[in-house]
């Protein structure tokens, strides 16, 4: 009798299958094959055609799991371990404290230089090389003034040096904290294409000003003519429109209608106004990020004394800001850096402002509540003694006359 083979899976072998062997050999019958060279042409051939017997016989010789992977304490025999069964053991227990251990993170994440942006004492030398702070033009454009800028040359490029960029940048940004500190009013101007969105984050922390697009010329020389439709506000300390109070309102109204106007005719604002003619405003300090485009703004700056910050590159007349940073003005990482490094040392002097102007005010009020105090025990020291006094000389009036009636009495 030929055995009958069956179709089979090409499972790997597995010890369920000797369970499970009696079951198979009772079903086994005879086969329809008339001779053992020929066999079902519908029958597939190839690795799918196994013999349970064999896979029985392989299970049985199959290695168990844990002969493969080692355990992690030498056998009970003391043998030693092999080489591969160190190796196997030494990665199990890598993979064991990775998971365990710190993770290193990156220390330069641009996409953070828009959204948290450094303060002024976080700038490392580290951060500015990633930026690409300290690549240059090459040496046939460059400008005789950044000598003292120039750390060395490689492959045909001028190398500024970290060390000057984060001393200048340092010093900008104090800068720009005591204008803002002071209230004074600071402009960004950024005309290139990506640096819109960094230059107006920037404006927004230190409650400034943005320019993104051309420069209009005059813009600062004949303010009057171009700003005159432009409302003038005034602020408190907080950076808030200050609000009229009605009686405020009333007397301005009164003030503007005369003696023989009719003051419910007079329409006032909310918010407090300067007078009319008092012209545009100009600003206390502006930060250009390509000074190359803007070279009538910086002209502009000089003619009227306000200082100026600017990226200088090494194409770059220095002398042209007031405060130059000399870093690469080309690269978008660096300007994002810088600008945002600027803006978050505006919101720190912003934010001192506000401190002190709040510390200032709540001294104002324990100083008037004191004087209201002291007025308020003087007075009622004021109103003890004259009771005292007018108890005193009551008394003196009573025995006054108890001495004129026994005067009188002893006369009679």
């Amino acid at each position: 009798m030929i055995p009958r083979r069956v179709v089979a899976r090409s499972l790997q072998p597995s010890k369920l299958i000797s369970l499970y062997s009696p079951c198979l050999r009772q079903h086994r019958s005879i086969s329809t094959e008339t001779s053992p060279g020929s066999s079902n042409p519908a029958a597939p051939k190839g690795p799918l055609i196994v013999d349970f017997d064999e896979q029985v016989k392989l299970a049985a010789s199959e290695p168990s799991r844990s002969s493969i992977i080692p355990q992690t304490r030498p056998q009970a025999s003391g043998r030693p371990l092999t080489k591969l069964e160190e190796y196997q053991r030494l990665k199990a227990s890598k993979h064991a404290s990775d998971l365990i251990g710190g993770v290193l993170e990156d220390h330069y994440k641009p996409h953070e230089l828009i959204t948290n942006p450094p303060s002024p004492r976080d700038i490392t030398l580290e951060l500015l090389l990633a930026s690409g702070a300290h690549l240059g033009h090459a040496t046939a454009l460059w400008n005789p003034g950044n000598q003292r800028f120039i750390f060395g040359i490689r492959q045909g490029i001028h190398l500024i040096s970290l060390d000057v960029i984060a001393a200048h940048l340092r010093r900008a940004a104090k800068v720009v904290h005591g204008v803002s500190k002071n209230g004074g009013i600071i402009i960004f101007v950024g005309t290139r294409d990506g640096q819109e969105r960094a230059v107006v984050e920037a404006a927004k922390r230190a409650k400034g000003y943005h320019v993104t697009e051309r420069w209009v010329p005059g813009t600062i020389t004949n303010k009057d003519q171009l700003l005159s439709e432009q409302k003038v506000r005034i602020l408190n300390y907080l950076d808030q429109e200050i609000r009229l109070t009605e009686q405020e309102k009333l007397e301005l109204k009164q003030k503007l209608a005369g003696e023989n106007g009719d003051i419910h005719r007079i329409q006032v604002e909310d918010t407090a106004q300067v007078p009319f003619g008092y012209g545009a405003i100009r600003p206390d300090l502006v930060v250009c990020l390509n000074p190359l485009e803007n070279k009538t703004m910086l002209q502009e700056c000089a003619q009227y004394r306000i200082p100026t910050i600017g990226i200088i590159d090494t194409d770059v007349d220095p002398t042209c800001v007031t405060y130059p940073i000399p870093a690469n003005d080309d690269s978008l990482r660096c300007v994002q850096l810088i600008v945002g490094v600027l803006g978050r040392a505006g919101q720190e002097g912003r934010l001192a402002r506000y401190e002190e102007e709040t510390n200032r005010a709540e001294e104002l009020k324990r100083r008037q509540k004191r004087l209201e105090e002291t007025e308020r025990t003087l007075e009622e020291a004021t109103t003890t003694n004259q009771v005292y006094k007018d108890a005193e000389q009551a008394a003196s009036e009573s025995r006054q006359r108890e001495l004129e009636r026994e005067s009188l009495i002893s006369n009679r």
